[in-house]
């Protein structure tokens, strides 16, 4: 019986090696899947930063470019804008010069809401424009040098100085438009305003 009992726990013991030699060879096969998964993760982890790297000197790159063409369309834009600038100005410089009414109307533009007035009173010509219902008479040689401008849109605003007998200074709206004896669109009085006058 003895015998039985010293067969029986070497049995055990026997089965308990064995499950444990079976236990640590699974261990050790997952111990190497987790080092190969751990590698692997490893590897992709590092090829996403090498991936992120290369997006972030293409996003570089990409802005640098945005901002150079940003810089160069500036450029063209504030070359056009003068040269418009220069345009509109040169219209009213020949506004200016005109020495009679039908010389002056030549500069204004053609558009819904704008008329004129002609008549003669005293011998003088007593004409004027209307610009959205609102009358404006024209004087003359009354409009002496530029004081500011603003460049909107599609507009340019000039405000010219008058002379001493004006009591307010003009305000001229300019825009691209046909004028009253030609389709031509190009800079033309839309509006003429009247601003406070400052001493000059």
């Amino acid at each position: 019986m003895k015998k039985n009992y010293i067969t029986y726990a070497f049995a055990v013991l026997l089965m308990i090696a064995i499950l444990a030699i079976m236990d640590g060879l699974n261990n050790s096969n997952a111990a190497e899947e987790l080092r190969k998964e751990r590698d692997r993760l490893a590897e992709k982890a590092a090829s996403f930063e090498e991936e992120y790297e290369n997006n972030a000197k293409m996003l570089d790159v990409a802005r640098k470019e945005t901002a150079e063409l940003k810089k160069e369309i500036e450029s063209l834009r504030s070359a056009i804008e003068y040269r418009e600038f220069l345009a509109a100005i040169k219209t009213i410089e020949s506004y200016k010069a005109a020495q009679s009414f039908k010389e002056a109307n030549a500069f204004i533009a053609r558009i819904d809401g704008l008329g004129y007035y002609a008549g003669e009173r005293s011998g003088k010509c007593h004409c004027g424009f209307i610009f959205n219902g609102e009358g404006f008479e024209w004087i003359p040689n009354s409009v002496l040098d530029l004081k500011e401008f603003r460049i909107e849109q599609d507009k340019i605003r000039l405000t010219y100085q008058t002379a001493e007998e004006v009591t307010q200074d003009y305000q001229f709206v300019m825009a691209k438009a046909p004028g009253q004896y030609d389709s031509e669109e190009k800079w033309r009085v839309e509006e003429i305003t009247l601003v406070e006058k400052v001493p000059h």
